[in-house]
Parts: C-alpha cells; structure tokens; sequence
C-alpha cells in the first residue's frame, strides 16, 4: 500500500483551505475599503448600541417571561452560547460580567427602578448612603425612612450632652432601630453638643465627667444594639484641639471593644494645609471609622451676606482640604444638603432667610410667577432675584445636574460614600436626583 498518497492528499487539502481563508480575508478588507469605512469602526459602533441597551436593561431590567417562572434553558445550548460569545461577541462576555439588578415593581415608574438601582448598588459597593433624621417621633421616622429608599445607614438626633458631668439627654426609640434593622439598614444614633464649646470644654478638662459621657454613650449603643454613634460635636474651642482628640479616641476605644463604629461630622475648615483650630485632622481620622464633611452651610441661617449653601467649588475645596490634611478617602463621606435659602434683603441693609427644600423651589416660584432665574455655571447651580415690597430676594438652587456632580466627587475621590442633611427636606425630585447620581457615579 502507498502511504505516502494520503499524506500528499491531506497536504493538498490544509493548503486549499489555508489559500480559501486567505482569499476570505482579502475579500473582507477589500470590501470595508471599498465602503469607504473601517470595518472595526462599524464593529465598535455595533458593541457600543449592544453595550448601552445593556446598561439600559441593567437600570431598568428587561422583558420577563410571563406567569412569574424562569424560562427553561437548554444547558447544552447555554455552553454553546458561551462559548461562542468568548470568541464572536465580545458584548456579550461584558453582559455576563455586569451585576444583576431587578426590575422594580412595573407600577412605580422610573423612580422606583432607580431606587431599586441605588439601592442594589449601595449593598453590592459598600456604598454609604447616610441619612440624618432630626425626629424623636417613630410615625414620623418611619416615614422619613419609607420615602427614601436606597439609604442603607440613618442617623436619628436622638441624643445631646445635656450638662457639665457628661450626661445625656433624649433616648433611642426602639420601634425605629428595629423597623431599620430588619430591612438591613443600620442605625448611627447621632450625639451633639449643643454647639455649646462652654459646655463641651467643662466635660473635656473633667476627666469624671469625660468618662460619665463615655459611659453614657456606651450604654446606650449597647443596650439597644445600635450599629453606630454619629458624633456631632461643633463649635469647639480651639483650645480644647488636643483634648477632644483624646475624647474622641477614647470613645472609639470603648466603643470598637463592643463592635459599634463610631463617625464623627466636621464642619469645613478650609485653610490650606491647616487644620489649626480645633480639630486635627488626620489624628481624629485615625480615631474614628469614618469621618462625615458636612459640606453645607457655606452661608448660614444669619449670615449679613446672601449666599449659596453649598456651591460646588466650596464642596471641592472643602473635601480636598480634609484629604489633604491627612483623612484618608476610603475613610470621608461626603455631606450633602438637601435645601437651600430664600434670601431677603432689605431697604436699610438687614437679612433674612427662610429654609426650604431644595426640590421644592421651582414649585415655589412658579406658584407665585416668579422668575426662574438662569444657570450658574461656575457655581453649579440657579440663580434667581426679584423684587419685594421692602427690598429683594434672591435664591441659589440646585439642579440634577448640581446632584450628578456633587456625586461625581465621590467617586473621583473614591469617597466611602454620601450623606444627606436631611431627610425631613428631602422631596421625590431632590431624592430621585441623588440616588441617580449614585447609581451612575458610584465606583465599583
């Protein structure tokens, strides 16, 4: 028998095959030149629709089969499917590498698919989406908490140093913890100081009465199983610097031994390259889990001089000075307001100002046909003035477009998440613009 027959057969057959693909891959460059564009160019143009209807499923969530049960699913053909997805499709490879999120219940709406969004994205990411909740009143807490989802940490004002021993004043309500926790959402009970540094400094140089407050503290979060304390300590004496500093890790101390984080609010210090007054910032960061800049307030309730709240060059001064003062990224969330101030101001030069929530001024203006003003760009915000019978008013007022960049720095910075003062001003509009802003900006 002639062996050597197949094998020139089997020669002849590789190098007509290898000849065909040639030719194939000569037709195809020949033809992409022809229509004038690359074909890769069309390629990518190709994933880019197949990525964005991705993203728009992976918000929104995609067609269902009927009747509430999964679609048999042909393991063989999944395989294949796959397989043939590494080497022909590569959208396909990022679909199956994109999270899962779940359409929202079909009545709600584009809200609710977007909350449903924030709120998948804040358990998957870590994120932090803090919300305060100025109320001693349950109904009204839980209100607050059932009106904005997504937030997964709340913030009650329930406790204040009430004297010169260290004691406090006010109590948890248990109803509310239990309400939270049960839907995974933990509880940072928030301790101020009444913004009183007198009272604040008397604690501070006692050390009986600095050890009562941790105590106090202690017990409380203990006793009702809270996940955290917010420590609200403003308005200390620069002189009290070293002291707190002390206080706070001594606190943080106690509290780490019974598995209660501990954050602390800063109000903006911004100083380049200093942190002089009373609160050292890397020392204090180093003390605490986290550390909220309550980037708010820019112009105050009794501020002589009409202002924003918080513009956004303000905002980004303010978390680049805690950042470059030595609090670490992973460690800073970012305080958000959501309100803002009608400013009145008058014939003979006085000032005054209302609050109001900041999703609801459009309403206001329109309701009273009023101006709506126009787009501050390099504020990041509205602007609107008009006249009054002693003198005139004016407003700046966030937009979406304020929220989507405000967020922004969170993830540029790679922050440890958001918190918003508070949700007794927060509004459908407002909050939608907020949980949007994280949805699209949050880091993986």
């Amino acid at each position: 028998m002639n062996r050597s027959k197949p094998s020139r057969l089997i020669a002849e057959l590789i190098a007509a095959i290898s000849a065909l693909f040639l030719l194939a891959a000569g037709l195809v460059v020949s033809m992409s030149a022809a229509l004038g564009h690359p074909l890769t160019d069309r390629l990518a143009a190709s994933e880019v629709q197949t990525l964005a209807s991705i993203e728009v499923n992976a918000l929104f969530g995609g067609d269902a089969p009927t009747g509430g049960q999964p679609a048999a699913v042909n393991p063989l053909r999944a395989v294949a499917n796959r397989l043939q997805s590494m080497f022909l499709n590569p959208a396909a490879i990022l679909r199956n590498m994109l999270p899962q999120v779940s359409p929202g219940d079909p009545g709600g709406g584009l809200q609710t698919s977007l909350l449903n969004s924030i709120a998948a994205m804040s358990q998957t990411r870590h994120t932090l989406v803090i919300g305060w909740i100025p109320s001693t009143d349950a109904s009204t807490c839980l209100r607050w908490i059932q009106d904005n989802p997504g937030v997964n940490v709340i913030s009650p004002t329930w406790f204040h140093l009430a004297d010169a021993s260290g004691n406090l004043s006010g109590g948890v309500v248990p109803s509310v913890v239990q309400y939270a926790q049960e839907r995974h959402i933990q509880v940072w009970v928030l301790v101020d100081n009444q913004f009183s540094a007198t009272l604040t400094h008397k604690v501070l140089i006692n050390p009986r009465a600095e050890a009562n407050l941790i105590d106090e503290i202690a017990y409380q979060a203990k006793t009702y199983h809270l996940n955290g304390v917010n420590l609200d300590f403003e308005n200390v004496a620069a002189a009290d610097r070293n002291r707190f500093t002390q206080f706070v890790g001594a606190l943080h101390a106690r509290l780490q031994s019974l598995g209660i984080d501990l954050s602390l609010d800063l109000t903006p210090d911004i100083v380049q390259l200093d942190d002089s007054d009373a609160f050292f910032h890397a020392a204090l960061a180093d003390e605490v889990d986290q550390v909220v800049l309550m980037a708010y307030d820019e112009h105050w309730a009794t501020d002589p001089d009409p202002g924003p709240v918080a513009d956004l060059p303000w905002v980004e001064r303010s978390v680049n000075d805690l950042l470059d003062t030595g609090v670490p990224a992973n460690k800073l969330v970012l305080g958000i307001p959501l309100y803002t101030r009608f400013w009145y101001v008058n014939t003979d030069g006085s000032v005054q100002s209302d609050a109001v929530s900041a999703g609801a001024v459009q309403a206001i203006l329109n309701e009273y046909r009023l101006p709506l003003g126009s787009w501050n760009a390099s504020l990041d915000l509205m602007f609107t003035q008009y006249p009054t019978k002693t003198g005139y008013a004016e407003v700046w007022y966030p937009t979406s477009q304020t929220y989507e960049d405000w967020l922004q720095l969170v993830s540029n910075d790679g922050l440890a998440g958001v918190a918003a003062w508070s949700l007794a001003w927060s509004d459908p509009t407002s909050w939608a613009s907020t949980v949007h802003a994280l949805r699209l900006n949050a880091s993986p």
